[in-house]
């Protein structure tokens, strides 16, 4: 009796043993995983999350989902560019800096402007410069973001290129 108790515990340490980084993988991409939640399905719970994004001040939430571990993911618009956000079980928001956000913007209408407007870099037809592209470009790699960002806006809005409002 001894002898088939001994084999047993062996076998059902082999048998786990066998495939160990099988069982971690599982374990491990299960805690992430990221469940949706559709508008059909929302439960109070992603609704307060939701109304709790708004709050402070993000617009458009959409792609709400939870993932194993509780944490709450989304993607909405703030000045007028899309970032993702998530929010701890605490209800605190962790969302790019405003720095990022800007500098997302100010490359968005950098993109538009060199692409349309007479003399950016890359634009079509185009055989003189307009400084005003190039100086707020670099307005912009330089962090200056407000300052490229008025003046692109002002550029486009001069030429009549429509963009995104920001």
């Amino acid at each position: 009796m001894k002898h088939n108790l001994f084999a047993l515990g062996l076998i059902s340490i082999l048998t786990g043993l066998a495939d160990p980084q099988a069982s971690l993988a599982q374990d491990l991409s299960a805690s992430y995983t990221v469940n949706p939640v559709s508008p059909s399905d929302a439960s109070p719970a992603a609704a307060a999350i939701k109304s709790r994004i708004e709050a402070w001040g993000y617009g458009d939430v959409k792609d709400l989902s939870r993932d194993r571990t509780g944490v709450w993911h989304a993607h909405v618009i703030r000045n007028e560019v899309e970032i993702a956000v998530s929010v701890d079980k605490g209800g605190r928001i962790t969302a790019p800096s405003a720095n990022k956000q800007l500098a997302a913007r100010c490359s968005q209408l950098y993109g538009i402007a060199s692409h349309y407007v007479s003399g950016g870099a890359g634009a079509e037809g185009s055989l003189g410069s307009n400084m005003g592209v190039i100086d707020a470009g670099l307005d912009c790699q330089k962090s200056r973001y407000d300052e490229g960002i008025k003046a692109l806006e002002k550029i486009l809005n001069g030429q009549r290129i429509s963009h995104p409002p920001g």
